[in-house]
């Protein structure tokens, strides 16, 4: 039972993962210097580098579900879990979805370079990555909650999947102005896989009796070795795995395309697609569910409300162990290469510049990630405000797969220095347990980061730039240096 349990562990953990992700909140920010990861054809105001750790931390994590899914207050005014009798059935389902998904993407930049020639610009970044996708059926919960205690029951539980990957990359990516009113851009990126993880379920369904499951289960878990071996129980070889990392390398390749084009003088469309490519895996397991229908007898039927004098923790570990038994898998098989692509994002951004204050203006922003029952969309609506060139803040308001959120940002990028602070989500910290837990949602991405840029200016705002109204190009005031 170890084995499957560890199983079911990686897939629960993989929804409360902590991780990074792209800061949708700096995409109209001026002077953010990362603006290429969302759309290569952005160029940066000067050239810049960034040093690891220093140079770009973010946390994040995006999901519907929350610490009070699960906690509730009971009459003696203490927190009691979903678990506890006085907490009905009704109440706990519906704060869940059908389908309860997470997605989380990390991207740790080790190191990262701008530079200009021309009317070109070029980046250089090395960086450790990590998507993390997980999607949870409202029947895992659902199980959780009644067990076998309501007599015969039947759960759906196909809809459950996870997928973890994480590779090293290096890119590269090159922009071309054109007419000074476009701009277009290609970014290659060439990856080397670390770790992988990816469940295959076609059919996963038990029907429950009080003294017996009958489960039907197709499909099966491709997992890289130490991933495997976790399945299995083993312990993790990591000297192992890095010398296999090394002598056996899984590579990949992929690239993002985008361009940017300014109309009727006071607007910018931008779009991008992000991630179009692939990783061959290699030294993989396959972990194949049992084809055939089988019958569990081991189920205990412990229930809350069953008087068995069981703590709640008692009560969920065994529930999550007897959840664990329809796991049954057949002996691996290896796999030599496993190709596998990666999840596209789609980004799509309308910006309108004020007439009357060419310094401030208002984003559209829609993003889509394409990744089958992990796919989520976001449309996020920005108000930013340069008042000088090297100050800038954003503010902004978006609605999701996952919900709605509040965020902003600020970036002080004078030359030779650049700092920016912001988050995509206040909404998480309005309401925190003592140890700073968000209760009501986990939703934001927080990100802080120091750069340090050089060269000359080539920002929206050169100097001399008067901050009135915008006649096409933006009005230079050529100051007079007579005596």
């Amino acid at each position: 039972m170890k084995k499957i349990y560890i199983a079911i562990a990686i897939i629960l953990l993989s929804a409360v993962s902590v991780s990074a992700q792209n800061f949708r909140t700096g995409y109209f920010l001026d002077g953010y210097m990362y603006k290429y990861k969302f759309n290569p054809a952005f160029q940066g105001e000067r050239g810049f580098i960034s040093l690891p750790v220093l140079g770009r931390t973010s946390v994040g994590v995006e999901s519907n579900l929350a610490l009070s899914t699960f906690l509730y207050p009971g009459t003696d005014g203490r927190m009691q879990t979903f678990l506890h009798p006085n907490v009905s059935d009704e109440t706990f389902m519906s704060r869940i979805k059908d389908v309860n998904p997470t997605s989380v993407n990390a991207d740790l930049n080790i190191l990262a370079l701008g530079f200009r020639a021309g009317k070109t610009y070029h980046t250089i970044d090395f960086s450790l990555r990590a998507d993390v996708d997980a999607a949870l059926p409202g029947d895992v919960f659902r199980f959780l909650k009644s067990g076998g205690s309501d007599g015969n029951t039947t759960y759906n539980l196909s809809a459950l999947s996870a997928s973890v990957n994480s590779y090293l990359q290096a890119a590269y990516g090159f922009s071309i102005k054109i007419k000074d009113i476009a701009s277009v851009g290609f970014r290659a990126k060439f990856l080397m896989g670390v770790q992988s993880f990816r469940s295959e379920i076609n059919d996963l369904t038990l029907s429950m009796s009080q003294d017996k499951w009958m489960v039907n289960a197709g499909g099966n878990i491709i997992a890289s070795s130490m991933v495997g071996g976790l399945i299995q129980g083993a312990e993790p070889d990591i000297q192992g795995e890095l010398q296999a990392l090394y002598k056996t390398p899984s590579m990949g390749a992929a690239f993002d395309l985008g361009f940017t084009v300014d109309f009727l003088k006071h607007f910018t469309v931008s779009a991008s697609i992000l991630d179009v490519g692939f990783i061959s895996w290699k030294n993989m397991n396959r972990y194949k569910f049992d084809s055939e229908p089988w019958e569990y007898t081991g189920f205990d039927n412990i229930s809350i409300e069953g008087g068995s004098g069981a703590s709640l923790d008692e009560q969920l570990d065994s529930k999550l162990e007897s959840l664990g038994a329809m796991f049954k898998f057949e002996n691996p098989e290896s796999i030599d290469k496993h190709m596998q692509m990666l999840g596209m994002t789609a980004m799509l951004g309308l910006e309108f510049r004020m007439p009357f204050y060419n310094r401030l203006s208002i984003g559209a922003l829609g993003t889509h990630r394409f990744e089958g029952s992990h796919s989520w969309t976001e449309g996020r609506f920005s108000l930013n405000l340069a008042p000088a060139r090297w100050f800038s803040i954003a503010a902004n308001y978006a609605i999701s797969t996952f919900g709605h959120s509040y965020g902003a940002a600020l970036n002080l990028h004078p030359k030779g220095f650049n700092l920016f602070v912001g988050i995509d989500s206040f909404k998480p910290l309005l309401n925190v347990t003592p140890q700073f837990i968000p209760i009501d949602e986990i939703n934001t991405n927080l990100e802080f980061g120091i750069t340090f840029p050089f060269g000359k200016y080539n920002g929206r705002f050169p100097k001399g730039d008067k901050p009135n109204k915008m006649e096409g190009k933006t009005k230079v005031k050529v100051k007079n240096q007579a005596k």
